[in-house]
């Protein structure tokens, strides 16, 4: 073999390398992506209503959510699921 044949192995047998653990790595992002899966569609389900302008009380089916972390939540999920989440006004208390 010739140097110039060498070089071209040892540059395959690298790519070979590097492929295999890109591989590798994007097996383990597609399970961890998987695993997220469920959590998604949950948050995508989730209704939030801010009763306090209509004078209603939920029953107890219900759970009060912070504003602020509902709002990130809403960002975070959008940025990673691209959805639209901000199609659902979340509306805001009158102030006095």
């Amino acid at each position: 073999m010739t140097t110039h044949e060498d070089g071209h192995y040892a540059d395959l047998e690298q790519l070979r390398r590097e492929n295999s653990l890109l591989q590798q790595r994007i097996r383990r992002l597609e399970r961890e992506a998987a695993s997220m899966q469920p959590i998604i569609a949950e948050v995508k389900r989730l209704k939030i209503w801010d009763f306090t302008p209509y004078g209603v009380r939920p029953d107890d089916s219900w759970l009060a959510l912070d504003r602020a972390s509902a709002t990130e939540l809403m960002r975070a999920l959008a940025g990673t699921d691209h959805w639209h989440p901000w199609q659902s006004r979340i509306e805001p208390r009158p102030q006095p």
